[in-house]
């Protein structure tokens, strides 16, 4: 079980939020926490959750008719404890999903193939069809360094594998080429793109990363966007980026 505690101690040494504002986000996890698991919207307490039934259940959280007001009156103060929380976890590796909880986590698994359900193993760790897909569409190249050394290729999934339908596991419109150190940050949501494939880049990264990245905030990549593209983007931004709490150096 992760405490509130790491959690405050990590915002403190990694972000530029002030001393209220982490003890309000910590403060916001833990009130979400208890009410949306009275409420029946979550199964247990996020800091009991793995990484993998977090990017299930925030979700299920922001769409929430109760949250969503009481986000705005909080001027979404309780969505962005919600994504610097969702960021910490995946950043400090709390815990990687094994393969019986990726195998519970795919619908109606027991209905399918042998080898679709191989298939959808995979996808959850970019291989596979998911992963040949892309290195097709995108040419071998990650979409934002242009490295093509294959085994440096990562196969990320634009809307998290956890939230996906069994089609979007393994749709070619729900994944980005990129090399390791692109995809965690994808992951983590300290980078996005906009419909056109512009960065956007999280005020989590100082201006020192973003230097040594060799990216800028002008930057426009082709990421042969197509309508469900631009659906499953516009979710990674809303749902994943995070834009509060620069790091610090």
């Amino acid at each position: 079980m992760v405490s509130l505690s790491d959690f405050s101690e990590w915002m403190k040494e990694n972000t530029e939020l002030s001393d209220s504002s982490i003890y309000k986000y910590t403060r916001a996890v833990n009130t979400i926490s208890n009410e949306l698991q009275e409420k029946g919207v979550i199964a247990s307490n996020l800091l009991v959750m793995s990484t993998l039934q977090l990017d299930i259940f925030i979700p299920l959280i922001l769409n929430d008719p109760d949250f969503t007001i009481k986000n705005r009156t909080g001027n979404n103060m309780y969505s962005n404890a919600l994504k610097q929380y969702r960021l910490f976890r995946n950043v400090e590796n709390f815990d990687v999903a094994n393969q019986s909880e990726v195998m519970g986590a795919i619908e109606n698994y027991a209905e399918l193939k042998e080898t679709e359900r191989s298939a959808l193993v995979k996808s959850r760790i970019g291989q596979g069809i998911f992963r040949k897909s892309l290195i097709d569409k995108y040419h071998g190249r990650c979409v934002v360094t242009g490295i093509n050394e294959k085994k440096l290729l990562i196969a990320s999934h634009i809307k998290p594998w956890a939230v996906c339908s069994n089609a979007e596991r393994l749709s070619v419109e729900n994944g980005l080429l990129l090399s390791p150190t692109f995809d965690k940050l994808f992951d983590c949501g300290l980078i996005s793109f906009t419909n056109i494939g512009k960065i956007l880049i999280s005020s989590q990264l100082s201006a020192e990363v973003i230097s040594k990245l060799q990216i800028s905030a002008t930057d426009t990549f082709d990421l042969k966007v197509s309508d469900d593209l631009k659906h499953n983007l516009e979710y990674h931004r809303d749902v994943v980026f995070t834009t509060q709490g620069r790091k610090v150096i």
